[in-house]
């Protein structure tokens, strides 16, 4: 299968390197001195699932030099998600899918409006994964793990399934309900964003606290009150699934939001803590956690000092 990772940061270009190693043919797309570092010295993943190193990797920054494939994984940022989106003509067939894996609840209608709505497939992924330095892409550990539409069957998506079965630190699974599957990872992630972000601190010592414990799961709630409100069905146990979810993660664990905030880079906040206030506004829900951490990050949002 030929499939293209758009946006070959730490999350794309771990999955897609588990992948190539595998024999899948994979293309990243990249940009900066991480394509470079690629295009001279190939890919490296360091994890405790097991470390690879691909000495030659297919990388470019245009996607007319890679052409038609039969999948694209899109996990670019969500600020970029438009300009990436524009561009990827190229890349597309008659047959071709987009599985977006970005975080949030937006990207599918992002997507959509430059690719046709039956090519673009929604998922979610959870993988924590950083570029530790150009050409080498660092995971703590935790969950490596796709969850994505069935898309009625499709095969290019079965496909995939039945690849990440068989490669080493990634699984995935189709699911006929990815509108749950999105909105739980939304709430957990936004969540988990919000706290590390804010607190600039890692799980362990967040819920080692009862305070900050607790503050992670009010932001966990507001998330589930949102939802409902909103129309989506989400468990009403679910506040206390993802608490439990998180405890599994690695003690050292941070979003990629408190990454790229230590990074001075630009933050995912408009579509997670952002989005649940705004939501949270639009329908009379009270989202005073998440209101707090999108107004005391908000200078922060494009990057910089603040």
């Amino acid at each position: 299968m030929k499939i293209a990772v758009m946006g070959a940061g730490g999350v794309g270009a771990y999955v897609g390197a588990r992948l190539q190693a595998e024999g899948e043919q994979v293309a990243f797309i990249a940009r900066g001195a991480h394509l470079a570092a690629m295009q001279s010295d190939g890919l490296r993943i360091e994890s405790p699932a097991g470390d690879v190193h691909l000495p030659v990797v297919n990388a470019s920054d245009d996607p007319a030099r890679i052409g038609a494939v039969d999948l694209v994984l899109f996990t670019v940022k969500l600020w970029d998600t438009e300009q990436a989106a524009r561009v990827l003509a190229p890349l597309l067939g008659l047959h071709t899918r987009v599985v977006t894996l970005q975080n949030g609840i937006d990207s599918v209608e992002m997507i959509s409006r430059y690719v046709p709505r039956t090519q673009v497939v929604g998922g979610v992924i959870y993988v924590s994964a950083v570029i530790s330095r150009p050409g080498v892409i660092t995971s703590p550990g935790g969950f490596h793990r796709i969850v994505v539409d069935a898309a009625g069957g499709n095969p290019i998506i079965a496909n995939l399934c039945a690849a990440c079965s068989k490669a080493t630190g990634i699984e995935a699974v189709a699911t006929d309900a990815i509108d749950v599957a999105i909105w739980e990872k939304f709430i957990t992630l936004a969540a988990i964003s919000g706290a590390t972000a804010l607190l600039r601190a890692p799980a362990g010592p967040i819920l080692g606290n009862p305070e900050t414990r607790e503050f992670l799961r009010q932001l966990i709630a507001e998330g589930v009150t949102v939802a409902k409100a909103a129309g989506h069905t989400v468990s009403e146990q679910f506040t206390d699934t993802a608490m439990s979810k998180i405890a599994t993660m690695p003690p050292t664990f941070r979003s990629s939001m408190a990454e790229d905030l230590e990074r001075r880079k630009p933050l995912e906040l408009k579509w997670l803590s952002g989005r649940v206030h705004g939501l949270g506004l639009q329908y009379g829900v009270p989202t005073p956690g998440h209101s707090a951490v999108y107004r005391g990050l908000v200078l922060y949002a494009d990057g910089g000092e603040g």
